[in-house]
């Protein structure tokens, strides 16, 4: 019984002293061969990240047609920093499904891997 008590003692204070996956809003930009990449007014992006080796988790980005993104998690707390694959829609005009990355990172074509830093935006560049 001491044992346990000490080991769930440890693993609190581990956790208090941010031992645990660190989390963090992820703000961003999406841009083509360096330059801003923008959708007409009834255009939409549709960005999710998938952690790299857990397909089962998706976190949904915020989108703005000028090419900016928000991801606050599912919590509102953000997500995990690491590895994501990304699935990326550009769907202008958005009503006709008309997809202007012909879908190259849409979910079962993408290869695109961006690293989440513990700070700072991200960069998603869809011209490479």
């Amino acid at each position: 019984m001491r044992t346990f008590v000490c080991t769930l003692l440890l693993v609190v204070a581990c956790l208090s002293c941010g031992c645990g996956a660190s989390k963090r809003q992820v703000n961003g930009k999406i841009v083509k061969d360096g330059q801003p990449f923008t959708l007409g007014e009834r255009g939409m992006f549709v960005l999710n990240f998938v952690p790299e080796g857990d397909a089962k988790v998706t976190y949904s980005a915020s989108t703005k047609a000028d090419g900016t993104f928000t991801i606050t998690g599912q919590d509102n707390k953000g997500i995990p920093t690491g590895k994501y694959k990304v699935h990326l829609q550009a769907m202008d005009p958005y009503d006709k499904g008309v997809d202007k990355l012909g879908g190259k990172y849409a979910p079962g074509n993408s290869s695109l891997i961006i690293d989440v830093p513990s700070s700072g935006d991200v960069t998603i560049d869809v011209g490479k």
